[in-house]
């Protein structure tokens, strides 16, 4: 049977605070980075996310992260270059649980204790009780705090079934004295009514529990998926700058800001600036090397690009806001060139002389239509080439076989030099 919204629930929609922000750009966009990223690029973006606003940053999940861990907590401790009450999330599921606890201990103990660890998949191997021994291995080597994700792959609607596995991992990690939950839309399929009834029913039943979204964008939902989970009650909220995120990325965090900011909604700590993730937003693309997105909102490149010709809606509305207008034929009308024309200050004579107005137009279209058009239209086709050509020749799952092939290839041919040696060694004795 569906869930139902608790008897009584009152969703909160403006003026209200949340405990945090946590931000995965760096850990899902690492992930999803078809060439790997530069370390000391990824160490700029996290100063770039931290003066931001951003005070909760995941890290993780491979087995390379703990050294760039340190290198951040150096940046952070000795350095200054992050502030002090930037939290470390470092995410590890328990199918890996054991190689990265182990590589953890490169970072000094007296930096353990000040990172958050994240356990994922929590109810893997449940009946080992994998998600207590390894809770116990962590905290021996010096973890100090940590937090549980649980992983779904939800329908359309949340059904009683579902919502049982869900309180039945929360039980378990509150067993181990955890108290910060992070509820996976794993697969993406989560529709923001579903996510509504979700959210306030984990609240209601788990009042010690604080509780965020991870919400993918599969179906273009993630931030309205991630939207109605604080309404209805989350208290944490949770994405990527310029939607960054495996497959079709998170919620975006400066649109996030944006809409904080007209609705009252405010993150414990420091202020989230809109114009500093939206320059965080670039930078992730430079880091991760994926194309601009000229069209994301709020921090896309040509986002604040409009049109100025045929009837600019939002101007003849009067709205103000920032604009870079440009011109092109769809929107030329003689019109349109002489209202331009006439906050240059041209003298009325000119204004009033409709065949000038229209010879004016009339070489701004052929410049279009017959220069600009072709000089750029050869130039896209010639950069889409290379675009396509940039994002072919990825590692894939059969270059393991490839590579395992090579490896044993070495070592027989090690072997077989190996005992050729021996022999002629044999031989000169």
């Amino acid at each position: 049977m569906a869930l139902a919204f608790p008897s009584g629930h009152q969703p909160r929609y403006t003026n209200f605070e949340l405990v945090g922000l946590s931000d995965e750009t760096m850990r899902e966009g690492g992930e999803r980075a078809l060439f790997g990223a530069d370390d000391s690029r990824k160490l700029r973006l996290i100063e770039a996310l931290a003066d931001a606003g951003i005070r909760d940053i995941d890290l993780g999940s491979g087995l390379t992260e703990p050294a760039f861990l340190l290198r951040c907590l150096d940046s952070q401790k000795l350095l200054g270059r992050i502030p002090a009450d930037t939290q470390f999330v470092f995410n590890l599921t328990l199918k890996t649980w054991e190689p990265l606890s182990e590589a953890l201990r490169v970072i000094p103990r007296e930096y353990l204790e000040k990172i958050q660890v994240s356990l994922g998949m929590v109810e893997y191997r449940s009946d080992e009780n994998l998600l207590e021994r390894a809770h116990d291995k962590l905290l021996s080597i010096g973890v100090g705090s940590f937090r549980a994700s649980i992983l779904n792959a939800f329908a359309h609607e949340i059904d009683d079934d579902r919502y049982e596995f869900i309180n039945k991992q929360i039980a378990r990690v509150r067993q181990r004295g955890i108290d910060l939950v992070r509820v996976n839309d794993s697969i993406g399929t989560l529709y923001p009514d579903a996510t509504a009834v979700l959210a306030a029913n984990l609240v209601r039943d788990n009042p010690d529990i604080t509780f965020y979204l991870h919400s993918h964008d599969d179906r273009g939902l993630g931030l309205a998926n991630s939207l109605a989970s604080i309404f209805h009650g989350f208290a944490m909220v949770e994405g990527g700058v310029g939607g960054f995120g495996n497959r079709a990325g998170l919620a975006n965090v400066e649109v996030l800001s944006q809409i904080f900011a007209e609705r009252g909604i405010t993150v414990a700590g420091a202020p989230l600036d809109t114009a500093k993730l939206s320059k965080a937003a670039a930078l992730a693309e430079d880091v991760f090397m994926v194309l601009p997105n000229v069209y994301r909102p709020v921090s896309g490149m040509l986002v604040e690009n409009e049109n100025a010709g045929i009837v600019n809606v939002p101007d003849y509305l009067g709205v103000s806001r920032p604009v870079d207008y440009f011109l092109n034929p769809i929107g030329l009308f003689p019109d349109t060139v002489g209202q331009i024309l006439a906050n240059t200050g041209l003298p009325s004579e000119y204004l009033a002389d409709e065949e000038f107005l229209a010879a004016v137009t009339n070489r701004l279209v052929t410049r279009m239509e017959h220069e600009l058009y072709w000089e750029k239209r050869a130039k896209f086709d010639e950069l889409l080439r290379q675009v396509t050509d940039f994002y072919t020749g990825i590692v894939r799952l059969e270059d393991v076989q490839t590579t395992a092939l090579e490896v044993l290839q070495d070592k027989a041919l090690r072997s077989a030099v190996g005992s050729r040696e021996t022999a002629r060694t044999a031989e000169e004795r």
